[in-house]
């Protein structure tokens, strides 16, 4: 074959290319203009009902009604993404009533064992918002789910649906879960604080193993309850740092003696991860009572311990700024340099460097 025969053919096959892209661009922006045309005609649908339905002027079964006029996906993201949220609680309840029967729910919610996930987070998003006691097992299912977004979306059906077996079953799997949607779990689990906080005291003991207790002991500093870091005091010298070190930021929240005092001993740890938060937390409670260990914590090994000490010193006042002057002048070069840094901050600096 010649030259010019091969160039040719490159050509016509350029030619072909070309036009096949061109022919994809065309029709990608006539399924996209489809598309805003008809989320637009949907958005009109849906729109005099959910507002009648919204000032108290209409009625829960004329929404599920335009609803079911409109596609599935886009009647799932009107739901969850604010229409439901944007009224109380009991009115949300007549909707979910009115809804719970309607054909494209049924399907959407038959799809929470789909191999597919993102039609399990489907199905997790639209129980939050319909679901009922029928469906704690489903929602039990779901919050076992091995992705994480749909084990988030799941989550959410737990201020409508918990009971306490679901209650017990999030706090059992909560180690195991990933730091984004453990915190998650969190605020929903906090909410649910009546529930949660009886079935977290009988788990937060000294023979439950290390992981749990430290995630265990971070909820209950989410909760903030007196008897849940009552509880966490008595466990402050527990072997495992993972436990200490939890114990030592969750007793921040603490104001009580018995916290000084623990954290007080935490501030002598081995560790200097324990050493650090025991600071933090002793800055945090203002405790004028620990001025004479923080300012020995300047002088510690680590950094990090001196960095949280002179910043605990600092925010009890002036007795704390009293033994930084005095850290200046001694004869630790690191310990001096550490005192005159937060000598220098301002007063909304060390609020902000103390909590974050």
């Amino acid at each position: 074959m010649s030259a010019i025969a091969v160039l040719t053919v490159i050509s016509l096959a350029q030619g072909i290319f070309l036009c096949f892209i061109v022919a994809l661009l065309l029709i990608n922006r006539s399924r996209l203009s489809w598309g805003r045309r008809g989320r637009t005609s949907a958005a009109l649908t849906l729109s005099e009902p959910v507002k009648q339905w919204l000032v108290g002027e209409g009625d829960a079964s004329a929404v599920a009604a335009a609803l079911r006029r409109v596609p599935a996906d886009f009647a799932l993201e009107q739901l969850v993404g604010g229409l439901a949220s944007r009224v109380a609680s009991a009115t949300r309840d007549e909707l979910a009533v009115a809804l719970r029967d309607e054909r494209w729910v049924q399907r959407s919610l038959r799809r929470s064992r789909s191999p597919v996930w993102w039609r399990r987070l489907s199905a997790a998003r639209l129980l939050a918002v319909v679901g009922g006691e029928r469906d704690r097992a489903m929602l039990r299912e779901l919050l076992a789910d091995r992705h994480p977004a749909v084990q988030t979306a799941a989550t959410a059906s737990l201020r409508r649906l918990a009971d306490a077996q679901l209650v017990e079953f999030v706090l059992d799997q909560l180690p195991a879960r990933p730091i984004a949607v453990r915190r998650y779990q969190f605020a929903e689990l906090k909410e649910s604080w009546r529930l949660t906080t009886p079935l977290l005291l009988r788990r937060i003991t000294a023979s439950a193993g290390a992981e749990h207790l430290a995630v265990w002991i971070s909820l209950a500093e989410e909760i903030g309850s007196a008897e849940l870091l009552a509880r966490v005091v008595t466990l402050h010298q527990h072997p495992a740092p993972s436990v200490r070190i939890a114990a030592a930021r969750a007793l921040k929240r603490y104001y009580h003696p018995d916290s000084v005092a623990a954290l007080g001993r935490l501030l002598a740890d081995d560790d200097w991860r324990v050493r650090g938060q025991a600071a933090r937390a002793l800055g945090a409670l203002g405790a004028s009572d620990a001025v004479g260990a923080l300012g020995r914590a300047v002088f510690d090994e680590s950094w990090w311990v001196r960095f949280r000490a002179g910043l605990a010193l600092a925010q009890i006042g002036e007795p704390g700024r009293r033994v930084l002057r005095e850290v200046r002048d001694a004869g630790d070069p690191f310990a001096a340099d550490m005192a005159r840094m937060v000598s220098g901050l301002s007063e909304g600096g060390i609020v902000e460097l103390a909590e974050g």
